[in-house]
């Protein structure tokens, strides 16, 4: 146990003395915070798509189906502008747009007089949540166009074939009922509305979202396990400097074992962990304002889960018959791991099969663990299943890893 503590000492001090390695690992996390607190800032993200809008018919009615995707919160989202349809056809195409919507000639009349007729509206597949948006709302206003053709049909269908033959204005009795049929309609459903006959009470539990509108704090927890990514990376590849520098030759005129020697790296590793987890939590918390529920559960799942991808990157490293082959090795392994577990971008943003993937590698389902504990939501039971299955692989690795370094010693 005495010589664990010595080797875990002797590369600190390795650590420590070339500082420019160590700055660049731990300050990994650190310098990301920076970088998205200056890019999003601590406020949510609102999604602004472009929406083209082709009214081929000109009327007052078409005009009024533009503007409402111009009203209230689906303004702020939708920025509306009018088109030719053939050249929104072609934007499209191009991408230039989230969706494109096209009011055929004849709408209004169509309308007024209840007959059936179809808005044209042409989405752009490069775009998953804007275009849908759009869709629904779209749907909605056929609805209520629907409802009221079945409310007031009669009334429409008048104003659509105009005053009477020689007439230029209708008749006052025409408009007399025509403003009566429109009051009785407002009458009865203010009866509906004011008071509502339906009263809706609502009990809001307090359960805390994984999923923040801060969109730095969501891509945070995948960043820090990229870190630790490359940092067990890194750390690995010390294996082949301890060779190369003749300590494990000069181990074996030694009454040690090499497995206390391989436990003092992993206690060195795991003091490193440690402090880039308690560094890196602590600047999210105070600069991008982002939930820290268990800081020490969390500081210590990233210690232990660090470890785990460490053993495993140095069973890669100590797989290779070379330095440079065991580089490679690691980078082949390392980058799409970086990709799939949710370090590029959050697994919201994926599509779905390939989040399914990525919340299965190793550094994808720490990632998970690591939001869930962030934000409250870890579950005893399947807290402690997470602890145990990285204790396990970490179990699993640490003979495997020492076998192989019996053999770079032996060689």
């Amino acid at each position: 146990m005495r010589f664990t503590w010595i080797c875990a000492v002797k590369d600190l001090r390795r650590l420590w003395r070339d500082p420019a390695a160590l700055i660049v690992w731990v300050g990994m996390p650190l310098l990301a915070a920076v970088l998205m607190y200056v890019v999003f800032g601590t406020g949510g993200v609102t999604p602004r798509g472009h929406l083209l809008v082709a009214d081929e018919d000109g009327t007052l009615v078409s005009s009024l189906v533009a503007g409402a995707f111009s009203q209230g919160e689906l303004g702020k989202m939708l920025v509306v502008e009018k088109v030719p349809s053939a050249e929104g056809r072609a934007r499209i195409q191009r991408g230039d747009g989230s969706a494109l919507l096209v009011i055929p000639k004849g709408f209004a009349k169509a309308f007024l007089a209840s007959q059936a007729f179809q808005l044209k509206l042409v989405k752009n597949p490069a775009q998953r949540i804007l275009p849908e948006i759009v869709e629904e709302v779209a749907s909605v206003l056929a609805d209520g166009g629907s409802y009221l053709q079945a409310l007031l049909g009669d009334q429409l269908k008048m104003f659509a074939e105009g005053p009477p033959k020689g007439a230029t204005t209708f008749p006052d009795e025409t408009i007399i009922a025509t403003s009566v049929a429109f009051n009785r309609l407002g009458a009865k459903l203010a009866s509906y509305l004011d008071p509502p006959v339906i009263e809706l009470k609502s009990e809001v539990i307090q359960e805390k979202s994984l999923t923040r509108a801060n969109f730095a704090a969501a891509m945070y927890p995948g960043m820090l396990f990229m870190a630790i990514l490359f940092l067990a990376l890194g750390l690995s590849a010390d294996v082949w400097k301890e060779r190369e520098q003749g300590t494990l030759r000069r181990l074996g005129g030694t009454p040690v074992r090499l497995s206390a020697f391989l436990a003092g790296k992993v206690v060195a590793v795991a003091l490193v962990f440690a402090a880039v987890g308690v560094l890196s939590l602590a600047l999210a918390h105070w600069l991008l304002k982002m939930e820290v529920a268990n800081l020490w559960v969390a500081v210590l799942w990233m210690t232990l889960s660090g470890v785990a991808l460490l053993l495993m990157m140095m069973l890669l490293q100590l797989l290779a018959s070379s330095q440079r082959a065991a580089h490679l090795l690691a980078f082949l392994v390392v980058f799409p791991l970086a990709m799939l577990g949710g370090s590029f971008m959050p697994f919201e943003a994926m599509p779905d099969w390939l989040a399914a993937i990525g919340r299965f590698t190793p550094n994808g389902f720490a990632t998970m663990q690591l939001r869930l504990m962030l934000a409250g939501q870890a579950q005893p039971g399947p807290l402690a299943a997470a602890f145990a299955g990285a204790a396990l692989a970490a179990a699993v690795m640490f003979p495997l890893a020492l076998a192989r370094l019996r053999r770079a010693f032996a060689a």
